[in-house]
C-alpha cells in the first residue's frame, strides 16, 4: 500500500473527506512535521491520532489470525510469511518475533521519535482477549 493510500484511509477514518472532491489518494502532498503529518489537501494529522490509527489497523488485522496458547505468556499466532510466529505477552502489550514487528519497532523509534512517544514507547499491540 502506498503512503498516499494509507493516509487517505486514515483521513476517511477521521471523517475528513473534503479533499476527495478535487483529489485522489495519489495526489496527496504529505510532509512529516515535528507535531504530526501535514497533508496539504486536508491539514494536520497529529502523531497521537496516527498512533491511534496504527493501533486500530493492527488490532483489526490481528483479530482474524489463528492463535494457539503455548504457555503462561507465550502464544503462537498464524502468519503469512511463516506458518506461525511466537508472540509474548509483556503485561500491557504484546511482542512478536515477525520481521514486520522488528522493523517497525527499530525504525519508528529512530526515525519518528514523536510517533514513538505517541505509541507510549511501545510498538506492540493489544490483541483481542485470548483464552
Amino acid at each position: 500500500m502506498s503512503l498516499g493510500l494509507a493516509i487517505a484511509n486514515l483521513l476517511i477514518w477521521l471523517g475528513r473527506t473534503q479533499w476527495q472532491e478535487k483529489y485522489n489518494a495519489h495526489d496527496l502532498v504529505i510532509e512529516v512535521w515535528a507535531v504530526g503529518i501535514w497533508v496539504k489537501q486536508a491539514g494536520l494529522i497529529s502523531y497521537k491520532t496516527l498512533a491511534e490509527w496504527i493501533k486500530y489497523v493492527a488490532q483489526l488485522k490481528a483479530s482474524v489470525l489463528g492463535v494457539q496458547r503455548k504457555g503462561d505468556r507465550l502464544y503462537l499466532v498464524q502468519g503469512s510469511q511463516q506458518s506461525w510466529y511466537a508472540v509474548i505477552n509483556q503485561g500491557n502489550y504484546w511482542e512478536c518475533e515477525c520481521m514486520l514487528y522488528r522493523c517497525r519497532r527499530k525504525r519508528i523509534r529512530k526515525e519518528m521519535p514523536q510517533l514513538y512517544q505517541s505509541l507510549n514507547q511501545q510498538i506492540g499491540v493489544r490483541l483481542r482477549k485470548l483464552p
